[in-house]
């Protein structure tokens, strides 16, 4: 499909390779990771600039994303994890004021993907408008792409490195997750679970599910030892 101008616009049924809501910037907790608020400032205004955004599992890249996409009205975003579902042609499309590509590194070594992958962002630098923001459990050097130019664009951002959540921000994190869902992780439970459950945020979050689920089976508050019991601690 293509509009006047003869450039593609997305088609309907590739919706699925969306990147999942993990909530808005209400529920996003920085740490020790810089640049955010410039990230937010440049979302807003509709600036022309990249960003390459790294970390590993359960840092927070793809919530950062998703809280982006949440700002600006008719955002384009692909999760490259599902790109093997979908042919390279979903991602030529006209670009909107704000493009977002999570887990790109899901594609290193498919030559048709990163040649799609590659046009994008050419059309992307070549068009002067816009803002484009690509996530990567790993560095833009160390992304095992077989067009070794893709590395070089992906370096040629500002580069945005997210740390994984540790203790008092884990902490708040979570209470801030409980509290958009609609109850109460009380800070002394908050802390068990980061304490005694030593993963990554998105480990966590699965924990707070099972919790969750259990209070409203049980019909009862959130304590130490109620987690405790859900988690067979």
């Amino acid at each position: 499909m293509s509009d006047p101008s003869g450039e593609k616009i997305p088609h309907q049924e590739a919706l699925p390779l969306k990147i999942q809501d993990r909530g808005g910037f209400d529920t996003f907790v920085v740490g020790k990771s810089a640049l955010i608020d410039q990230l937010k400032s440049s979302a807003s205004s509709g600036e022309y600039e990249f960003y390459f955004v790294s970390g590993p599992k359960g840092c927070g890249k793809s919530h950062l994303l998703s809280a982006l996409s949440r700002m600006v009205s008719g955002a384009f975003c692909v999760d490259m994890c599902l790109a093997g579902q979908f042919s390279p042609e979903f991602i030529d499309v006209r670009l909107p004021a704000l493009t977002l590509i999570d887990n790109v590194e899901a594609i290193a070594g498919d030559e048709q993907w990163e040649l799609a992958l590659f046009a994008l962002f050419n059309r992307w630098y070549d068009s002067q408008r816009g803002m484009l923001v690509i996530a990567s459990a790993n560095t833009f050097d160390n992304i095992p792409f077989l067009r070794a130019d893709l590395n070089t664009r992906l370096g040629s951002g500002i580069s945005v490195r997210l740390n994984p959540l540790e203790g008092e921000d884990c902490v708040k994190a979570l209470m801030l997750r409980a509290k958009s869902r609609g109850f109460t992780l009380p800070e002394s439970a908050a802390a068990f679970m980061v304490k005694h459950c030593r993963g990554n945020m998105s480990d966590l979050i699965a924990l707070l599910d099972r919790i969750d689920n259990a209070q409203l089976q049980e019909m009862r508050g959130i304590t130490v030892p109620f987690v405790k019991k859900v988690l067979n601690i």
